[in-house]
């Protein structure tokens, strides 16, 4: 089995987190999460994504782009909502 997401420091999930590949077959992508990352029940991330340190991502939400530091989003496809200071 191959590793293909790395998980920054004092990050926390919440139960029904999803993080994987568009496809069933192995296609190489990484998923990047930065530090002090809080990640919704049932947040969703998919694809060759890098997210930020310091972010927020919203309950059910489903990320599929790169999210820069912090930042709050949600939505389906998630979108930031709020740039913090």
């Amino acid at each position: 089995m191959k590793k293909n997401c790395k998980i920054g420091k004092n990050c926390t999930l919440l139960p029904g987190v999803v993080i994987g590949n568009k496809n069933l077959e192995d296609d190489g992508s990484w998923v990047i999460i930065g530090d002090n990352c809080y990640i919704g029940l049932g947040a969703k991330i998919f694809g060759q994504v890098t997210i930020g340190n310091n972010v927020i991502i919203g309950a059910n939400s489903v990320v599929v782009k790169d999210i820069p530091d912090n930042c709050v989003v949600s939505g389906i496809p998630a979108k930031i909502i709020k740039k913090m200071a």
